[in-house]
């Protein structure tokens, strides 16, 4: 039994009072709600979406997977309020190798997979940046809406290289009309020879028909004009402008950051989600500290690794207060070229100066609270001394930013704002959309048509640096209070997830790339190349240089600045050099290109440039070569000292070659050098025989005659007491081999000890 409403009886003046108590309420509402929806920083919510990019040749493996992605998105969202329903945007991508080669069957059934079971969604759409042709354009038309590039276009259905096929008439004509489209039209662009046209009625009506039904089309409608349907003669094949003016497509968009700020989605949307449909296979990587040569290798590394694991999700834990341009760039780079995995920035405290590009290259970005982002003004050199950014490299570095955001879905004006002080950021009523944007003042002021409610946001001056707090309201990302919280974002409660930091060899590339363990690093192995030419053959000096030059293009080559180029030219150089010793003696042109390329090598591997273009360049390429200078001032000066005490060292006096005496009763300084005084040349040596008095590792010293001087072998090694004879002179320097004949010397050498001998240099 149903109670009667029962009004009790109200005095007018009551009623009359409530009314108005009533109105003041519902004015104050609507203010206090406008006031909301005005006040400064607080942007839209956005709408759930998300981009999927198929790219020819559609198979059933492309439906499969985007089976999987789409119904993971639709269920999670398709539960709640129609506004809150997600909007799907297909982005259709041509083959690069053969594109319009889409066979019929995968294509007619992923049409049939947009337009039957994707109602759980709030709206379909379908993006074609560029033109696109064969049957990969019927999922187009499955969509809702449609939207295109300025270049781009649809059809013909029909490849180039197949007939028309009638059979394939009434399947297309099903589709076109399920999704109330023109079905003449998309006929037409099956059929090439059709004869369509283009149909103005009185009534301002726009229609395609084709010339069979054109008779019965006449009954009911009266025609104005009716020229053929395609433009220039391109059969078969709709334009975006033509389909834009006919009301097909719904927009014309450069990029999919435009096309998601259209349907008012979350600017990251526009990139694929690997994750969506697949198991989380999550990784955590740390970034430390300046960014540097270093840290693009290690990156390449943990990346490359976290592939082999097929990793779909990589958390980059960010804590930098900046480092060198190039190095930045090239991390940034490497990251955003990352498609196979889902990228997440979490700044854990900071990533200010050139750091802050690392987390515009990934696709998530979540500051943990009291984190800050972006104040690009200074960069950290490679000797860690702070230098201001140059107006170069500020426009550089804004163009950049700038390019990371669009590409990844990032305000590009926030972007840009984070480097160049001149920019200000406001926040403006897009009129087209209704939605409100993020952009720089220049560029609301180029378009009042379009933008209005214009309000700044941040003042020219200074780079704009973003503290947690703000994160939402310049758009850029969220904020959460610890790694948990982080880990709930994304479904990953309870999980433990690896952390990927350097590893021992990262450590030890970071100390052996530091200035002045590089320059040790050079000082040993110059010094001890030098004492293995005082002390001859391959031995404790010559491990020990090779070591130290191992170490250095080691470490470089790993840090970035070396490549296979520095190595060859340095390993040139040695041969060159060796050329000079062994092969062709003689202080001449192989001796200084072998110099001269190791030299090169060690330059060009200290920086990431080859040659200095930027001011701060310039610098560093002054450091290094006063750096390479003082090393070989120490070398010199080590040598020196080496030649003057070493001898007198009582255990390494045996590895010394001491001249002989000029007799058993006079000792001689074994540091002093013997006289040459009358000897210009020892040319008239030239096929004597004589016999050594040292062993030749490759120099040592031989006596002919009455006569010890220093002698070369053409080989790596004589024993002492050997009869060798001289193959060569050049100058005071005198090349001898083992001799093999039989005899005496010509200048009546005695095989025991002369004490009449005169040792001379």
């Amino acid at each position: 039994m149903l109670r009667p409403l029962v009004i009790p009886r109200l005095h007018a003046r009551s009623v009359l009072q409530a009314t108005a108590l009533g109105c003041w309420l519902a004015i104050l509402g609507d203010a206090a709600a406008l006031a909301q929806a005005q006040a400064p920083g607080t942007p839209d919510e956005s709408t759930p979406g998300q981009l999927f990019t198929i790219v020819e040749p559609i198979t059933h493996e492309t439906i499969a997977k985007l089976r999987a992605q789409t119904r993971s998105l639709v269920d999670k969202t398709s539960g709640g309020a129609q506004g809150r329903r997600a909007v799907l945007i297909f982005q259709f991508i041509p083959g690069e190798t053969a594109p319009g080669t889409s066979d019929f069957g995968a294509s007619y059934d992923l049409a049939n997979f947009i337009a039957k079971e994707l109602g759980g969604a709030k709206l379909t759409v379908a993006y074609v940046p560029e033109p696109l042709s064969g049957f990969a354009v019927l999922p187009v038309f499955a969509c809702t809406e449609i939207v295109m590039g300025a270049q781009a276009s649809l059809g013909p259905i029909t490849p180039e290289n197949q007939s028309f096929d009638p059979a394939l008439r009434e399947p297309l004509r099903f589709l076109a009309v399920r999704k109330a489209r023109d079905p003449d039209l998309i006929l037409g662009m099956l059929d090439r020879d059709a004869d369509l046209r283009l149909v103005r009625t009185a009534d301002k009506g726009v229609h395609y028909v084709l010339a069979e039904n054109l008779p019965e089309f006449l009954k009911n409608h009266q025609a104005i004009d009716q020229p053929s349907a395609w433009e220039g003669g391109r059969r078969g094949v709709l334009t975006a402008d033509r389909a834009r003016e006919e009301g097909l497509c719904k927009r014309v968009a450069a990029t999919p950051a435009e096309v998601a700020h259209l349907y008012r989605i979350d600017g990251s949307a526009a990139i694929d989600d690997p994750t969506l449909g697949s198991l989380l296979r999550p990784v955590w990587i740390r970034i430390d500290g300046p960014i540097e040569a270093s840290k693009l290798s290690y990156l390449g590394r943990r990346i490359e690794q976290a592939r082999q694991e097929r990793a779909n999700l990589v958390f980059f834990e960010i804590d930098s207060p900046g480092g060198m341009v190039e190095a930045a760039d090239g991390v940034a780079d490497l990251i955003a070229g990352i498609e196979d995995m889902k990228t997440v920035a979490y700044i854990n405290e900071r990533a200010l100066g050139v750091s802050a590009l690392l987390p515009l290259a990934c696709r998530d970005i979540v500051f943990k609270a009291g984190a800050s982002l972006g104040d690009v003004r200074q960069l950290i050199t490679a000797r860690g001394r702070l230098e201001s950014l140059t107006e170069a490299q500020i426009a550089g570095l804004a163009d950049k930013a700038a390019f990371l955001a669009s590409k990844k879905g990032h305000p590009e004006a926030v972007a840009r704002a984070m480097i160049d002080p001149d920019v200000e950021v406001v926040e403006a009523l897009d009129q087209t959309t209704g939605a409100t944007r993020l952009l720089s003042r220049r560029e609301a002021e180029a378009d009042p048509n379009r933008y209005a409610n214009i309000e700044t946001r941040k003042e020219p001056g200074r780079p704009l640096a973003i503290e947690a707090e703000k994160a939402f309201a310049f758009g850029i990302g969220e904020t959460v209070r610890d790694v948990e919280e982080l880990k709930a974002v994304y479904g990953l409660q309870g999980m433990a997830i690896r952390v990927e930091g350097p590893t021992w060899v990262d450590s030890l590339v970071t100390l052996l790339t530091d200035p002045y363990v590089s320059w040790l690093l050079l000082f040993v192995g110059l010094f001890m190349m030098v004492l293995e030419l005082k002390l001859p053959g391959i031995g404790l000096p010559a491990i020990v240089s090779s070591l130290a030059f191992m170490l250095f293009f080691w470490s470089h080559y790993l840090s970035g600045t070396a490549d296979q180029l520095e190595i060859i030219l340095f390993l040139m150089g040695l041969l060159s050099l060796a050329v000079e010793l062994f092969v062709l003696p003689g202080f001449g042109i192989f001796g200084m290109s072998g110099i001269v390329l190791m030299l090169a090598s060690i330059v060009m591997a200290s920086h990431t440039f080859v040659w200095p273009t930027q001011e701060y360049e310039y610098r560093e390429m002054g450091l290094t070569l006063i750096q390479l200078t003082i090393s070989l001032i120490g070398v010199t000066i080590g040598a020196v000292i080496l030649a003057r005490f070493f001898p007198a060292i009582p255990i390494f006096n045996r590895l010394i070659l001491q001249p002989e005496p000029r007799n058993l009763g006079e000792s001689v300084d074994p540091a002093a050098k013997p006289s040459m005084e009358g000897y210009e040349s020892f040319a008239f040596l030239i096929g004597e025989t004589g016999r050594t008095t040292s062993p030749l590792r490759p120099t040592g010293k031989a006596r002919f005659g009455n006569l010890l001087i220093d002698v070369t072998a053409d080989n790596f090694y004589i024993e002492p007491d050997s009869l060798v004879e001289v193959v060569d002179v050049h100058g005071t320097r005198v090349i001898v081999k083992l001799w093999t004949g039989s005899g005496e010397s010509q200048l009546g050498l005695d095989p025991e000890f002369d004490e009449d001998s005169q040792p001379l240099g």
